[in-house]
């Protein structure tokens, strides 16, 4: 069973629910932390993004099995339908404590 990196980019405002909702799921650990997105759709920014050229994202990321990260996917996209919610899934080659 390969395992994967599902990481979440999501508003600051919406990742709070978010992280709630994963606590509940039982999994046994993620990361989040802050960072700058960066983006040509000025559709989703606000006119102070738009002027600064970035906005403000959380970042979640977690690694679990292949066959759950798609499990978890389809039961973000099911309970976070009409959030502001990115993803990504990566390989990992390797992981453990030192």
């Amino acid at each position: 069973m390969s395992e994967v990196l599902l990481t979440l980019s999501t508003r600051p405002a919406q990742a709070e629910a978010i992280t709630d909702w994963l606590l509940e799921e039982n999994l046994p650990g993620f990361t989040s932390w802050q960072a700058w997105g960066h983006s040509n759709r000025n559709e989703q920014l606000t006119l102070a993004e738009q002027i600064q050229g970035k906005q403000k994202r959380t970042m979640i990321g977690m690694h679990l099995p292949e066959e759950q990260a798609a499990g978890m996917l389809a039961k973000l996209r099911e309970q976070f339908a009409h959030y502001d919610v990115h993803y990504w899934l990566q390989p990992l080659m390797d992981f453990g404590r030192l």
